[in-house]
């Protein structure tokens, strides 16, 4: 199959730090690939490439075999990409409904009569949204603002959507919801680019995968053709496998407790979480049970 998306020996510098080295990947309709790596891989800054919201140094992005670079963003969107950077970046003031209506804006598609039925086929999607359509987004919790987040996306009839850190702070339960959604949008000949910091699920999901490490594709292939030794030494700089740590208590002798936080130091927290590949609860308790060791 011909392939929808074709980045070619792509380089992407900020100032004099190279942050993607001859890049290379493609992707084609109703295909999933998962882009795979540690924090500072150069992941993002290849999605970013992509959308053209940072200029590359050298190589080449190829939509339908023709090149996008030096387009503006709001070409490019209207070519079919659709990107949910990390962090989801909705809009925070506006209602459910108006951010979704910002998605058909994007796209060029707030005055297609389509747009209006693409609009309750993602309320039909993500029915929360539809009972939240009025509601500040800022005020849901953070798996329905990244359920807003996909579903702006997909308003937007993407041929391409591009998906960074999707699971990011949120609990297993809505990830495995999300990753489940994902695995559906082939079938309707959508090419998914995820980066994913759930390296198993993605797995589960994807026909193919790339492993960054300093900017360089260092694997490539099927899920079954990567090894544990191409991951750990993407994630660990070797491959040497992690060392084990105690488990914490059974979930039967455990007890939730309520703690209202500060906007940013939940994003803080998020953040943490993403860089330790855990969930935001499970990092708080180990915040928690580290500073109460050796307290009677």
């Amino acid at each position: 199959m011909t392939a929808l998306l074709e980045i070619r020996s792509l380089s992407v510098a900020y100032g004099g730090v190279v942050a993607v080295r001859d890049v290379s990947l493609s992707v084609s309709p109703g295909e999933v690939l998962a882009v795979l790596g540690a924090n500072g891989a150069g992941k993002t800054t290849t999605l970013l490439a992509v959308s053209g919201l940072v200029r590359a140094r050298s190589g080449d992005v190829l939509l339908d075999g023709r090149s996008v670079l030096g387009r503006s963003p709001e070409d490019i969107a209207r070519l079919g990409v659709a990107h949910v950077p990390a962090g989801r970046g909705i809009f925070p003031g506006l209602s459910v409904a108006d951010n979704l209506r910002m998605g058909l804006y994007g796209a060029g598609r707030d005055k297609d009569p389509e747009g209006a039925a693409a609009v309750e086929r993602v309320l039909d999607l993500f029915p929360i949204l539809r009972e939240r359509r009025t509601q500040p987004a800022g005020t849901m919790s953070g798996g329905q603002q990244q359920q807003l987040a996909i579903g702006r996306a997909l308003v937007q009839a993407p041929r391409l959507l591009m998906l960074d850190e999707m699971s990011m702070g949120l609990s297993p339960t809505v990830v495995a919801d999300l990753f489940a959604i994902v695995a559906d949008l082939r079938s309707e000949g959508i090419a998914v680019v995820m980066v994913e910091q759930f390296v198993g699920q993605a797995l589960v999901v994807a026909d193919s995968a790339v492993v960054l490490e300093q900017g360089h594709v260092v694997a490539a292939g099927s899920p079954e053709q990567l090894s544990s030794d191409d991951l750990a030494a993407a994630y660990l700089g070797g491959g040497v496998a992690p060392a084990g740590r105690l488990p914490g208590a059974p979930a039967s002798a455990r007890e939730a407790l309520a703690v209202r936080l500060a906007g940013s130091d939940v994003r803080r927290l998020e953040r943490l979480a993403a860089s330790r590949g855990a969930t935001v609860d499970e990092t708080v308790a180990e915040l928690v049970e580290s500073a109460l060791e050796g307290q009677p």
